[in-house]
């Protein structure tokens, strides 16, 4: 009589497979039946600054062996693109539901693309509504005041632009950034204004990075100069500012950041929009022109409407 054999758990290859390519994840980042915890409970969770990124101590365990893969540019923070790309490339959206196909299809590799080429049920990558381009520019959104910068008396919301070089100090486009600003106000957007926003966002940035390195950087030395360069079409004024800063991101040096803006009046809408261009490249310099071109081409991005 031949004696009965013994009863495992039965896993299929597909899920060890899974399994085994995350590197035994957490449920935070796979799950092989259905549903994960969406992109939106987990910054909710780590997030605890509310600064639109998760730092290396915020990604706190189970998440903490993830981390080094989420950080994709190795910056010391992983955004929430960072964090979205990691979780498509696993099939996983940002819902929290899989997007892998039952027949065992792929996830998109290049998860950058425009939301339209990659669409599918849960899939919410952000996107621009003012500055639209250039796509190999990496895009962030959030909402304003920041959480670095709580004392911003200004709402609304953030699109940012970072050129490729942003972190890196030996690139030509290194700290250049463009960004796009749609202000709950319509009482009007001048030096002073700009001269505040600049010095709250850049120092709050500043310190809320470098406390999480070990760095201290003095905020009484960031401060803002801001000149008027004229109107500019269809009531739009334009300002130009320089603002000092420590790139806490790298080793706390102190740099100049150069900067345009665009003021553009929403009086129907009750709002500003602002387009920010910023580098400490001397403005005469190539990445200027390229810079120039990017906020002209996103003014009409700017519709005022009731």
């Amino acid at each position: 009589m031949k004696r009965p054999r013994p009863r495992f758990p039965v896993f299929t290859l597909a899920g060890f497979a899974v399994t085994t390519l995350c590197g035994l994840l957490p449920l935070a980042d796979a799950q092989t039946a259905g549903t994960t915890i969406s992109l939106d409970a987990l910054f909710t969770t780590l997030d605890r600054d509310h600064d639109g990124k998760i730092s290396k101590t915020e990604a706190t365990e189970p998440y903490a062996q993830r981390f080094a893969q989420w950080d994709e540019n190795g910056d010391g923070f992983a955004t929430r693109q960072e964090v979205h790309d990691f979780r498509t490339r696993l099939g996983i959206a940002d819902s929290g539901r899989r997007i892998t196909s039952p027949g065992g299809a792929k996830a998109p590799k290049n998860p950058r693309r425009p939301a339209s080429a990659n669409s599918g049920p849960g899939r919410q990558a952000p996107a621009a509504t003012l500055l639209k381009e250039p796509t190999d520019w990496r895009l962030e959104t959030m909402p304003l005041p920041p959480g670095f910068a709580p004392d911003l008396k200004f709402s609304g919301t953030e699109e940012i632009r970072f050129a490729p070089g942003m972190f890196d100090p030996n690139s030509a486009t290194y700290f250049t950034c463009v960004l796009g600003l749609s202000v709950h106000s319509s009482s009007g957007f001048g030096a002073a204004e700009l001269k505040a926003f600049l010095e709250s966002y850049y120092r709050g940035l500043s310190i809320s990075v470098g406390q999480r390195k070990g760095l201290k950087p003095d905020r009484t030395q960031m401060n803002a100069i801001v000149k008027s360069a004229g109107a500019g079409p269809e009531g739009r004024v334009r300002l130009t500012a320089t603002v000092d800063f420590f790139d806490t991101f790298s080793d706390g040096r102190k740099i100049t950041l150069n900067v345009e803006a665009d003021v553009l009046p929403l009086p129907k809408s009750g709002k500003t929009g602002l387009i920010l261009l910023v580098s400490p490249s001397a403005t005469e310099s190539p990445v200027w022109t390229i810079l120039r071109s990017i906020g002209q081409k996103s003014v009409p991005n700017f519709q005022d409407a009731d």
